[in-house]
């Protein structure tokens, strides 16, 4: 397999990783929301799956984790893929860097205000 290649199949697999990782952030976070509006929806006692709630949360703490690790082995695959001499190849989504505001958000002065 060519450097190239490797580097375009390398990074469509870390494309998949990272979206299984976020996907499973979002699921866990879906469920936890969805649970506590049941609860409130149905007037039960808070008491009432408090184990499974402090469970899901520590869940999506660890979720969370995993997801700065993969940009840290991001960021690290970046480094690797220079080091055998394929850093001008563009491989991934375009968006790289500093995330864009939300488009109900400006940027006034360097910091960002709801509009």
């Amino acid at each position: 397999m060519k450097r190239i290649e490797m580097v375009r199949h390398g990074a469509q697999q870390l494309t998949v990783a990272e979206n299984a990782v976020e996907t499973a952030l979002v699921e866990v976070s879906t469920l936890l929301s969805q649970l506590g509006r049941m609860r409130l929806d149905s007037n039960l006692s808070p008491v009432l799956g408090q184990e499974a709630i402090a469970t899901l949360v520590e869940s999506v703490t660890l979720l969370s984790n995993a997801r700065g690790k993969m940009v840290d082995a991001h960021e690290h695959l970046n480094g690797v893929k220079t080091q055998i001499g394929c850093g001008a190849v563009a491989a991934g989504t375009l968006d790289k860097g500093e995330s864009k505001p939300a488009p109900h958000v400006s940027i006034v002065g360097g910091t960002r205000t709801a509009a």
